[in-house]
């Protein structure tokens, strides 16, 4: 059992890093697009948030003990040339999360929700719900200034944008949203740091 859940989540994982390089684009003078952006996280120097899993599960559990992040397990690599390391936690049997972590220091690179499709059409309903509830919880978590009420509204905005599109990349001051719809019906969900170049600082100063 333990094996076929590693495969699950390396499957969800590999399918994630292959979506991202795809072209991305969005509308509205609010959102910054991409195009063919790699994954930032493979790189060596790329930037990290200031918490390691442990910890952002201590703070995020005492905040919303209701839909709490469980136990993370490192997903074993033979690869140690990589700077970075995976990691992943179950939720339910279609929902997900997994991480992508400094290698060393652990710090997270890249927080992700994965939600795998259901044949039950009211088990599906109630997953989207419950997945809209972990991706706003988290969203709070990484922006201490928005307002639950605010959350909604950013993952409203965020999902709808996405929703016709392979891949969706927003950036929104020092953090880059990122979903993923696969052909297999899969949504994923990613929320990482980015490092804000000098013009991109007086931006946010004005």
């Amino acid at each position: 059992m333990k094996t076929s859940i590693n495969k699950l989540l390396m499957t969800i994982l590999i399918a994630f890093g292959i979506g991202l390089p795809l072209s991305a684009s969005a509308d509205g003078s609010s959102v910054t697009s991409e195009i063919n952006s790699p994954l930032t996280y493979l790189l060596p120097d790329s930037p990290t948030f200031e918490d390691t899993i442990p910890v952002l599960r201590e703070k995020y559990n005492k905040k919303h003990p209701n839909i709490p992040l469980y136990e993370y397990r490192v997903i074993a690599s033979t690869d140690i040339s990589q700077p970075f390391i995976r990691a992943a936690s179950k939720i339910n049997d279609k929902i997900y999360s997994s991480a992508v972590l400094e290698r060393g220091s652990e710090k997270i690179k890249s927080l992700q929700i994965t939600l795998l499709p259901s044949q039950n059409e009211r088990e599906d309903e109630q997953n989207r719900i419950l997945t809209k509830q972990y991706i706003t919880a988290l969203i709070s978590q990484f922006e201490p200034t928005f307002s639950p009420e605010q959350a909604k509204i950013q993952i409203e905005r965020l999902l709808q944008a996405a929703e016709k599109r392979p891949v969706f990349s927003q950036k929104m001051g020092a953090i880059r949203y990122i979903i993923v719809n696969s052909s297999e019906n899969i949504m994923t969900f990613a929320i990482e740091p980015i490092k804000l170049s000098l013009s991109d600082t007086a931006a946010n100063e004005n």
